[in-house]
């Protein structure tokens, strides 16, 4: 149905997770990004950790999947996660 592709949003763009992606694009697998552990960066840190790293999957797709920002310690996303989940779910019923 989808994938979710955990990204520690603390890390610059990794290799594997980036050919990862690659892959899941090349065998037709949907999937979305989704970055955690929002809480243990200041959001000057947060926001260019992500825009360096959608910059460099632009480098390779046209368009990016779609993304979510969250945190298990502070429930940041889950609202937005749960209804992406149900509303996916609905089309396979």
């Amino acid at each position: 149905m989808c994938l979710f592709v955990l990204i520690d949003s603390r890390l610059k763009p990794q290799k594997i997770d980036l050919e990862f992606m690659q892959w899941l694009g090349e065998k037709g697998i949907p999937f979305v990004i989704c970055f955690t552990k929002l809480d243990k960066l200041s959001k000057t840190e947060r926001d260019k950790n992500i825009t360096f790293y959608k910059s460099e999957l632009n480098k390779e797709w046209e368009e990016l999947p779609k993304l979510f920002y969250s945190s298990a310690t502070k429930q940041i996303g889950t609202e937005e996660i749960l209804s992406f989940v149900e509303e996916t779910n609905k089309l396979f019923q």
